[in-house]
């Protein structure tokens, strides 16, 4: 969940891929784009209308530059540069 709420979104809506879920079932994806915070910028997000939530792939988020710390309860996402 993201609790800073995107600042910026772009979204190109030319996708004919689709992706699988838990039960092997395959939801299409209908665009992919970037969503940008004040704090953080996440590229090649999927945008999925039937989840109900939000996914972000730790290692996509590391690949960008940035340490990702988890606890029980939270998620820090962290610039390497700062």
């Amino acid at each position: 969940m993201l609790h800073n709420f995107p600042s910026s979104v772009s979204l190109s809506t030319n996708s004919s891929m689709s992706i699988a879920i838990d039960n092997s079932e395959s939801v299409p994806l209908s665009g992919i784009g970037i969503i940008a915070t004040t704090f953080l910028s996440l590229f090649d997000v999927y945008y999925i209308p039937c989840l109900t939530m939000n996914l972000a792939f730790v290692g996509k988020i590391c690949d960008f530059g940035n340490n990702v710390y988890l606890t029980p309860s939270k998620c820090f996402v962290q610039d390497r540069t700062s």
